[in-house]
């Protein structure tokens, strides 16, 4: 899959002079937020979504709101039909990079072990470990 880069309406609220772009890649996605003196960019692997939420008006444009660790990361300014495509891919990677149990040599009491360290290392917050290892344990 090639990278499909989605930029922000320069005439909506916060993307005047640089908008908003998300970047969907094979295994990351890329959100960047310019600014007049500095880039804010942010690289998030599919396996550390949490969820993808959508807010799309009646009139005006949508936003989307990528949970990571319990962070919220929002990009506003794109069309209901771009905001529910990146939904889409999003989805479909999540799922392709959810870890399975079936076959494999890694037990879930491993995969827990290992979220805790993540933890334990500060990558992840406990609200993330928390969500996480219920995913984990709910399978």
């Amino acid at each position: 899959m090639s990278v499909k880069k989605y930029i922000a309406s320069r005439v909506s609220e916060g993307n005047r002079l640089f908008p908003a772009e998300i970047h969907i890649e094979e295994t990351e996605i890329m959100l960047k937020f310019p600014g007049f003196f500095s880039e804010k960019s942010r690289h998030i692997m599919y396996q550390q979504v949490e969820g993808v939420h959508v807010d799309s008006p009646m009139i005006g444009y949508s936003t989307i709101t990528f949970v990571v660790g319990g962070e919220r990361f929002v990009g506003h300014g794109f069309t209901k039909a771009e905001v529910e495509e990146i939904k889409d891919i999003c989805s479909e990677k999540i799922s392709d990079n959810a870890p399975r149990n079936g076959g494999g040599n890694i037990s879930i009491a491993d995969e827990v072990k290992k979220l805790k360290e993540v933890l334990d290392d500060g990558i992840i917050t406990q609200q993330g470990y928390d969500t996480q290892k219920a995913r984990l344990l709910d399978r």
